[in-house]
């Protein structure tokens, strides 16, 4: 039986050629995924900046604040006791 187990686990082992394969395919995935998380940085880069643009055109283009000429400017009021 030590014969047939030894024979079994021979079998089980894959070939040189065939670990060699596999870890090229890993390789190649590793660097589509790489590429992927790229794009991916590229891409909220590029979305921050477009936002930053936008809130950037939105101050320049927002009418100037004006206070109403009824409204008196505003006071800081404190809790002292007047006497």
């Amino acid at each position: 039986m030590s014969t047939e187990n030894l024979e079994q686990e021979e079998q089980k082992a894959p070939s040189k050629e065939e670990v060699i394969n596999f870890f090229q395919e890993q390789i190649e995935v590793k660097r589509v995924q790489l590429e992927l998380q790229e794009l991916n940085t590229a891409l909220a880069v590029g979305r921050a900046e477009e936002l930053k643009a936008l809130s950037f055109i939105a101050q320049i283009t927002a009418p100037p604040k004006e206070e109403e000429e009824d409204e008196e400017p505003k006071t800081s009021r404190s809790l002292k006791k007047e006497k």
